[in-house]
């Protein structure tokens, strides 16, 4: 049986630097046999050395740190003859805790479960604020990165490049008091790398796009997807990347096809009074943006949405894809019927056609309810897909996913059903308007809709 030391540490300081600056607590356990019953975590031995070193007496979360890591190595310390149970129920520390009365500071530390944060303290500061909330939003960053405690006036972040870079610089720019020099080094490394990237850049060469200073990752993904496409595709595509196509000037056989691939903005407005639908479809069926996404505004039952619904579907057989088979629906139109035929008291599923309406437009409408009745299968072959304010279950399944968006029936201007359907549409290669007078930009957080 082991000894037990009599010299055990007095405060929960001693023993953690016990752990600190003893290898053997951090030793594989295959080199020590049965009495490493705890596996040591590679992070915890950086915390416990950086704990061990502090130059100022620990804050409370600091303690209350050390405490848990004490806790977790609890039986490796056992196992060498030092029982700090005791000790550990019953914590005292060297000094009292210090209290951080800075009005605004800034640290960054590591918490309970081994994950480095940024913690931000400061009175209401109405400007910062504005510039972590631009962060968040601008930057993309995933919920629950940023956390606000209201009682405690106090944000915290997951650690991360572009939280520690951007908090930095707000901190520095609003005067924070940095706890210690763990934010600034990763400020400076994280800096270093920025600056050691050029921002990608696109050539044409031999009538093939080729990028420059462009990360491996990019260039892996280029090579296996875009490489061997044709080079209109290729310049089409730079616009997802933000890589500017100026300058670059590939030929197409269509002037809606050239215009859109050479247009750096992927929000794009075609004037229907410049541009004929079989000159968009043309110049679509060119850039290969099918399976497409048609946004559809409203319910279609007047005569002019029902025209201009048929009008694009005979666009799309003339360039031989099949409505029948080729399109899909995500959406019931309801079922039309003259007032004559119909209890007026039982309408709810039908519209109501006035009696005095053309029996053409009667059977139009009629024809749409079918086709939107029976073909919602969505399959690779799929070229076409109808949406008016959800994501089709159908779509989900099939996990095809759609290369574009064409608002053009209902008006032109889409104001999007739910929140996964609007998301969904802001993440297309490509958003393009149909009218006859340019939409506005706010379903598009005020990202500018650009007249092609």
């Amino acid at each position: 049986m082991t000894e037990m030391h009599t010299d055990l540490p007095k405060t929960i300081n001693e023993a953690l630097k016990i752990l600190a600056y003893n290898d053997y607590f951090w030793a594989n356990p295959s080199m020590i046999g049965n009495t490493a019953v705890i596996k040591p975590h590679p992070k915890d031995q950086q915390t416990v050395r950086s704990l061990a070193e502090s130059q100022y007496a620990w804050t409370e979360k600091q303690a209350r740190l050390a405490l848990v890591i004490l806790k977790r190595y609890l039986t490796k310390f056992q196992a060498h003859g030092m029982d700090i149970k005791k000790l550990l129920d019953n914590p005292v520390y060297d000094e009292d805790f210090r209290v951080i009365s800075f009005d605004k500071v800034i640290e960054k530390y590591t918490d309970e479960d081994n994950v480095d944060k940024i913690e931000m303290r400061f009175p209401y500061n109405k400007k910062v604020i504005q510039l972590i909330r631009c962060m968040k939003d601008k930057r993309g960053l995933p919920g629950m990165y940023a956390l606000y405690d209201g009682e405690k006036k106090k944000w915290t972040f997951l650690h991360s490049d572009v939280t520690a870079y951007y908090l930095t610089l707000i901190a520095v720019r609003y005067d924070f008091k940095f706890m210690d020099d763990r934010l600034l080094n990763d400020y400076d490394e994280i800096k270093k790398e920025i600056t050691g990237h050029r921002k990608p850049t696109a050539s044409l060469v031999g009538g093939e796009v080729v990028l420059n200073d462009a990360p491996v990752t990019l260039q892996e993904y280029w090579d296996a997807n875009l490489k061997d496409r044709p080079a209109l595709h290729q310049l089409d595509s730079l616009k997802n990347f933000g890589i500017k196509s100026n300058g670059l000037d590939v030929p197409a056989q269509n002037i809606v096809a050239k215009k859109i691939a050479h247009n750096n903005n992927p929000i794009l407005w075609i004037d229907s009074k410049t541009f004929a639908k079989h000159e968009v479809v043309k110049g679509l069926i060119e850039l290969d943006c099918f399976p497409l996404l048609m946004p559809v505004s409203g319910d279609i039952h007047m005569e002019e949405d029902v025209r201009n619904c048929w009008d694009w579907l005979n666009v799309f057989k003339s360039h031989n894809i099949d409505i029948l088979n080729d399109c899909s629906w995500g959406f019931d139109i309801k079922e039309p019927m003259y007032k004559k035929d119909i209890d007026k008291f039982s309408d709810q599923k039908h519209w109501l056609v006035d009696n005095q309406k053309p029996e053409e437009f009667f059977q139009n409408l009629y024809e749409l309810h079918q086709m939107s009745k029976q073909f919602k299968l969505i399959s690779d072959n799929t070229k076409v897909i109808f949406v008016r304010n959800r994501i089709p279950r159908a779509l989900i399944k099939s996990k095809v996913k759609p290369k574009a968006s064409l608002v053009a029936i209902g008006g032109g201007h889409y104001s999007t059903g739910t929140d996964n359907l609007k998301r969904l549409l802001e993440n297309l290669p490509k958003k393009l308007y149909y009218s006859d007078y340019q939409p506005s930009s706010l379903d598009w957080h005020d990202r500018v809709i650009v007249k092609l």
